[in-house]
């Protein structure tokens, strides 16, 4: 079943989760999320890309894919993007059982 999930903590909704969502487009502005934290994607199997916008989102620290290897591409280019940007390593992003994904050159790193 398809879910939406704001996590919230204090007044501040910092976490996000789309669970089983059928959507294969989303589009999303940079102020719909301000203070967003973590962004999971799990089983988001129709889902072709993850919006470039989210690295626009200077609070973004984390994006965790669960069950959705179609979108490493994009998550990882958006956080080249906010390593470029920023100048930090500040973006991690997680497939299934948190194992740490890096692009290096042309070839995809699994670290835990």
């Amino acid at each position: 079943m398809p879910t939406v999930i704001m996590e919230n903590e204090g007044e501040r909704k910092n976490n996000f989760v789309l669970y089983e969502v059928t959507l294969a487009k989303w589009e999303v502005r940079e102020e719909s999320f301000p203070v967003l934290e973590k962004l999971v994607l799990w089983k988001c199997h129709m889902l072709e890309e993850i919006q470039s916008s989210f690295g626009d989102i200077c609070s973004l620290k984390i994006i965790k894919l669960v069950k959705s290897p179609q979108l490493e591409d994009s998550a990882l280019e958006i956080k080249q993007y906010v390593d470029d940007i920023t100048g930090e390593d500040s973006l991690q992003i997680f497939g299934w059982n948190n194992i740490l994904l890096s692009k290096t050159g042309s070839s995809l790193l699994f670290a835990a």
